[in-house]
């Protein structure tokens, strides 16, 4: 990755809530566990119910979630994310299968991060890892704040 690609990866982690709490070098360690793929539009990045292990992050592009309905008869956009968005967080640290499945609407840059990865940088830079489990934490718990207030307005 070149010194340009990766200051704009830097700041792009910057803008996201999960990375808010590490400053730039910390941002800079995380950018070197990130791997490159890309998806052009209508691609399925994964499936319901597909192995987990990764965490998504969109660098450019946008993706749409789309979950099976309980009575069989297909699925629904449940979410759709554009740059900056974090897919793929609940599978890397629960371990269960992917939840939903998520679709690119247009040629979508995604920044991939691996248990592997995370798991490399639990041993070499704990302290780091304790801030990147956080900002997970805090980000699966507002998705669930929000699905809480949606539940209530449903009901």
């Amino acid at each position: 990755m070149s010194q340009k690609a990766n200051q704009e990866m830097i700041k792009l982690l910057g803008d996201i809530e999960m990375f808010q709490g590490l400053d730039e070098a910390d941002r800079g360690e995380i950018s070197g566990l990130v791997k490159e793929q890309h998806y052009d539009a209508g691609k399925e990045i994964f499936q319901e119910g597909d192995p987990g292990g990764e965490l998504f992050i969109i660098g450019d592009g946008s993706v749409e979630v789309h979950k099976l309905r309980s009575h069989g008869t297909g699925r629904i956009v449940i979410a759709r994310f554009e740059r900056g968005g974090v897919i793929g967080e609940m599978s890397l640290i629960d371990g269960m299968p992917r939840s939903a499945t998520v679709v690119a609407t247009r040629p979508t840059k995604m920044l991939m991060i691996s248990e592997e990865a995370l798991d490399e940088l639990t041993v070499n830079n704990p302290q780091l890892a304790i801030k990147l489990f956080k900002g997970m934490a805090r980000l699966i718990s507002l998705r669930l704040r929000n699905t809480s207030g949606w539940f209530a307005d449903v009901f």
